[in-house]
């Protein structure tokens, strides 16, 4: 898989178009070199209402971060776009915009399971001169919540660990407390596929 071809990836250029440290950390756990440039793509200029299902969304989105930063990156070789998202109802629940996002959020997701769906774009090319060669996929993952009494809702969202992410909760951080079971990838739910992630990856670097 990856690591046989490491040393070949690590040759190129590759871009990570996001800014999320829980993405660069999970590449960086496999020994992938690669630099940090994040998009600068309005997620809020696409209409969630306009896909046929949130899947289509997270991918184009991943689509378009990465698109945004090829065109700012002329030596890449390799560029990695991501999007993650909570879907709950078939309502897709993004990063909120204050605590009280968080709070209705949260409490929406007490006692339930949910799906997390990340879409992943890879642009890459052997040299500058080529078009770039796009691919996209989804992976998702199930998660169930414990029972969520508003005080604890309330002590969670004070610390702040859920402003910055889809859902207002972070899996591998104080969120991680009220997961009482997932079925599916732990890394999906970071924000990174990892498995499905590295073995595209490996596709590319053995061309």
């Amino acid at each position: 898989m990856l690591l046989r071809l490491l040393e070949q990836l690590n040759a190129k250029k590759i871009v990570l178009a996001s800014g999320s440290p829980r993405r660069k950390e999970i590449l960086e756990s496999i020994g992938l070199k690669f630099e940090v440039v994040k998009s600068q793509f309005d997620e809020k200029s696409l209409d969630k209402a306009a896909y046929a299902t949130p899947f289509e969304f997270v991918k184009d989105n991943a689509l378009h971060k990465a698109r945004e930063v090829a065109g700012r990156e002329q030596n890449a070789s390799i560029i990695i776009g991501c999007d993650t998202v909570v879907i709950l109802d078939e309502k897709i629940l993004e990063k909120p915009d204050d605590d009280a996002e968080a709070v209705a959020m949260l409490t929406s997701l007490s006692g339930r399971t949910h799906h997390v769906a990340s879409g992943v774009a890879l642009l890459h090319r052997s040299s500058s001169s080529q078009p770039w060669q796009e691919s996209q996929f989804h992976q998702v993952t199930q998660v169930t919540f414990g029972e969520l009494d508003p005080a604890e809702i309330k002590a969670y969202v004070t610390t702040g660990d859920s402003m910055d992410k889809a859902g207002s909760y972070g899996i591998q951080s104080i969120g991680g407390l009220y997961v009482s079971s997932i079925q599916g990838d732990y890394y999906n739910v970071v924000g990174l596929p990892l498995h499905e992630c590295a073995k595209r990856l490996s596709q590319i670097g053995a061309e």
